[in-house]
């Protein structure tokens, strides 16, 4: 990290990242695309400190949040990766998740049938990625006049020959940025889709793990939001990272998140906030005032329910107890 001549810290201009992408659906309720930042300059040890960790469980094969059930090994892992994040990984890494609440969507704004799922999944990639490159770099906050994005990895799902996923988000991402004048550069052109079990992938292994990083914060995140599963693995994961304080401090946007380590590194935002006509997305007008950043967070909610109803049963036993001594 360089000083100036007062020996005050200066940011550099420009940053060059790897992006790593990966999504998760709660059918006919939300779709989240997450987005994880790699600078190239940190990669080596972002990965190292991921290995590490999956040195220590001794879990070896591809880990996926939606598995997480009571194997000691695998939720070893996940909890490790997931306090990485919380710890150490807000200086080394960038993240962004966006929430699409599908009860508020029109679906049929997306012309056929047949190709409006993988449309709507396309626009709101391209939305979040947009989104995230200037919340994180472009911005006076964090001070970068250039970004360069080396490569894009995407976990690999079934698409069809109509599904310009590959392209079509970094042409209109680019077509954006020249528009308005903002420094975001590709030096690919096309999302690299990958299998995310490194066993099975033999060009971009190291790729791999990332993504499947990228899906236990994503899942841990959705647990804490949406509260899907009784799992102990994926409960643990959702204590873990709430315990630093995530992602309440930036639901919030506050004082404390401006002022906290968390800011410009890590980011959560919901699209929309009410139901969508056909008529308000045809009319062309501004949809950014359709984000929101605060939603509840039914894991919280209903493990607050549960300390309290603990509590009370400890107090009846306490008092029954005091009964039967006198």
């Amino acid at each position: 990290m360089s000083k100036d001549l007062f020996g005050n810290i200066t940011v550099p201009k420009e940053i060059t990242v790897n992006v790593y992408h990966d999504e998760r659906e709660i059918q006919s309720r939300w779709l989240y695309h997450s987005f994880l930042f790699v600078p190239t300059c940190n990669e080596k040890e972002v990965l190292d400190l991921l290995m590490e960790k999956r040195k220590l469980s001794k879990w070896n094969k591809e880990i996926h949040f939606v598995d997480l059930k009571d194997t000691v090994t695998a939720n070893q892992l996940a909890l490790g990766w997931v306090e990485l994040f919380g710890a150490q990984f807000w200086r080394k890494v960038y993240l962004y998740f966006l929430g699409v609440n599908y009860q508020n969507l029109e679906k049929t704004v997306w012309e056929k049938k047949a190709t409006r799922d993988f449309k709507i999944y396309n626009r709101f990639f391209q939305i979040g990625l947009y989104g995230a490159i200037k919340w994180l770099f472009i911005n006076s906050m964090s001070g970068f006049e250039k970004v360069a994005i080396n490569n894009i990895f995407s976990d690999s799902k079934s698409r069809t020959p109509q599904d310009k996923f590959h392209t079509q988000p970094i042409q209109e991402v680019e077509g954006k940025a020249l528009y308005k004048g903002e420094n975001i550069v590709f030096s690919c052109n096309r999302i690299v889709e990958i299998d995310s079990d490194h066993e099975n992938e033999s060009d971009f292994p190291d790729a791999s793990h990332l993504v499947q990083f990228v899906d236990i914060i994503s899942g841990t995140l959705s647990q804490i939001y949406d509260a899907t599963s009784t799992h102990l693995g994926k409960h643990g994961c959702a204590k873990k990272l709430l315990s630093y304080g995530l992602p309440e401090c930036v639901t919030k946007y506050d004082s404390a998140y401006f002022q906290g380590p968390y800011c410009k590194r890590y980011a959560v935002s919901f699209f929309p906030k009410e139901k969508l006509s056909r008529d308000m997305i045809s009319s062309g007008r501004s949809l950014g005032n359709m984000f929101y950043y605060s939603r509840d967070m039914v894991f919280v909610r209903t493990r607050q329910v549960e300390l309290f109803q603990g509590l009370d049963k400890t107090r009846s036993l306490k008092k029954e107890k005091e009964k039967s001594i006198r």
